[in-house]
């Protein structure tokens, strides 16, 4: 059983509640202590989605064109895909993306795709 009051789970025989001392068996004399709980909305700490920039779109394409290209070449391709699905995956959830993540960007994936992340202010 859980306290109407607080939420804490309590005791089915328990007249009060050891957490928040409201009476919990209805009588008047010992009232509740606090108002009925109520579980905190969410929905005040949810970020809003933000759309990608178009030059962190145009940035994704150049990354990959060069993945694909460089698709027979097994060692850049162990780096250029992880980054390029990490970056896409950041762009989806509208998650920041860091200075150190563009640079390694520019040196790793897409020379073009890094400088463009890199003169674009709207992407965090």
């Amino acid at each position: 059983m859980f306290c109407k009051y607080c939420g804490k789970e309590i005791g089915a025989d328990s007249a009060f509640c050891p957490h928040c001392g409201s009476n919990l068996s209805g009588n008047a004399a010992g009232g509740p202590a606090n108002p009925p709980y109520q579980a905190p909305n969410p929905a005040p700490y949810a970020q809003p989605r933000r759309q990608p920039s178009t030059l962190a779109t145009v940035a994704f394409v150049f990354m990959l064109i060069r993945t694909i290209a460089s698709g027979f070449l097994i060692i850049p391709l162990a780096w250029r895909l992880p980054m390029t699905l990490i970056f896409k995956d950041k762009l989806d959830r509208g998650a920041p993306i860091g200075t150190a993540f563009k640079v390694c960007i520019l040196i790793f994936v897409s020379l073009i795709g890094g400088i463009l992340l890199l003169v674009d202010n709207e992407t965090p």
